[in-house]
Order: C-alpha cells, then structure tokens, then sequence
C-alpha cells in the first residue's frame, strides 16, 4: 500500500508541478508577514504583560494567516488526488471562505506552539530545580501531547478537504486517524520530511507547502479505503481487521494511475 501511496504522491506531484510553485509563492508571502509580524512584536519597545500580550497576537495573527492560505489548498488537493485536474480559480477562491476556520486552526495552533514555548521550559527549570518527581510527570505529558499533535495535524486537512467535517470533528477524527495508523502516520511523517528537504533547496517553491498538504491528502485518500472495507465488513476480530486486502481495495487506483515510467515523467506524449 506504501509503495503505491508513493508512486501515485510522486506521479501527482510532478503533474502539478506549475500548479504547486504558484500556489507556493502565496504560501511563503503568508510565511514571511507572519515572520515579520512576530518579529516586530519580539523587538517592540515593551515590557512585561503588554510585551507577552503582543507577541502573542502577533503569533495568532500569523498563524492564521498561514492556516488559511493553507486551508485553501485542500480542495484542489482533494481533486488530484482522486485524480481530477487542479483548477486555480479554486485555491483563490478558498482563500476567502477559509478565514473562519484559518482563524480557529490559527488560535489553536499558536496555543500549541506557546504550550512548547513556555510550559516546558518552565516544567523543565522547575524539575531541575526541586527534584520533584511531579514536574517531570508533568512535562513528559505535555510532550507527549505535542508529540502526539505534530503527527495527528497531519491528517487535519486532508479530514477537512475530503469528509467536510467541522473543525472539532476534524481535529477529533486526525488523533483517532494517527492512534489507529500510528505506522502509516510515521511513514507518511517521512514523506513530508523529505518533502521539506527538497524545499529547502528549491526555496520552498517545490514542493512546499502545497505538496505536502497534496502528500498528506493521498494518504488519507487510500487510507479511507480501509475504513470504507471495514464497514462493509463489521464483526471481524481485531487479525482479520488487520489484513486488509489493499491489492484489492486499490485495484482501480492502479489501472487509473497506469504504469509510469522515468521517460513518461518527461516526456508522456511518447508513451500514448
């Protein structure tokens, strides 16, 4: 099923390939103003709670607007990867319609990020300091909560864009989605690792931020595939629900995608 999964990401990567530096060029100007807006909180001229209260602002602000420019990417990432063309008119005219939910994923994750920032340093100085056994308690949980977030929003967007549930119900089904999948999720996490790796070099423009929410989108696809069996298939005990037949459930898939061949990736009107 991996093998698959990464066939088809890489194939529909490539196919997007325009499609994926223009809408990256958006991605990194929503980057580069939340960048400034925190750092000219972090280097105002203030003190105390008004400075605390700012950056934290400033980080929400920026959180959502990358969260929404981000949130707008999943509708044409749901169309290629149940393979339909992007349409561009579609990115931006979500970009509009994904505010809302930019702002609320926005506050959440700069929640998440001030978690990190301040309470486990904080857990951190106050174990080290007193010995107690308590704090440390309390900072292993609070990094395994954001352990267990990082791999967990992955599967946020792809929720959103292809089951259209609300973002409580998005935020649920992704925790359930990673603690059910926890070796795809790891594997998928490599993908995007690698996705970022490559963006480094290119910039950010490829594949950026668009491929990886594209990464993340196929993934789920497929993986639905298995809960769509398993419905069809209620009362089997917890082996059988662990032999998926996926040669089967992606039978389909794989007389859709073809066979794909290094010349078909740069040169396809050769192979019709």
């Amino acid at each position: 099923m991996f093998g698959f999964f990464f066939k088809k990401n890489t194939c529909d990567l490539w196919d997007n390939l325009f499609y994926t530096v223009i809408c990256n060029f958006f991605s990194l100007a929503a980057l580069f103003a939340s960048f400034l807006m925190l750092a000219a909180a972090l280097n105002a001229p203030l003190s105390g709670g008004l400075k605390a209260g700012t950056v934290l602002i400033s980080l929400a602000a920026g959180c959502t607007l990358t969260c929404t420019v981000t949130i707008a990417l999943g509708d044409n990432a749901a169309r290629i990867s149940q393979f339909n063309s992007a349409r561009y008119g579609n990115f931006f005219r979500r970009i509009a319609s994904s505010l809302k939910d930019g702002a609320l994923c926005g506050i959440f994750l700069a929640a998440v990020i001030s978690i990190a920032v301040i309470s486990m340093p904080f857990y951190y100085r106050m174990w080290n300091s007193s010995r107690n056994p308590l704090w440390f308690v309390f900072m292993v949980i609070i990094f395994w909560f954001l352990v267990t977030t990082v791999f967990a929003l992955q599967w946020f967007l792809p929720v959103r864009s292809l089951l259209h549930n609300g973002l409580l119900k998005c935020l649920k089904k992704s925790y359930i989605i990673f603690f059910d999948n926890m070796g795809f999720t790891f594997a998928v996490t490599l993908v995007n690792i690698l996705n970022t790796l490559i963006s480094v070099i290119t910039f950010g423009l490829y594949p950026g931020t668009a491929g990886i929410v594209l990464t993340s989108t196929n993934a789920l696809r497929i993986l639905l595939y298995k809960y769509d069996w398993l419905e069809v298939n209620p009362g089997l005990s917890p082996k059988e629900r662990r032999n998926v037949p996926w040669s089967d459930l992606l039978a389909k898939d794989k007389k859709t995608l073809g066979p794909r061949t290094l010349k078909g990736f740069f040169f396809p009107w050769k192979e019709k």
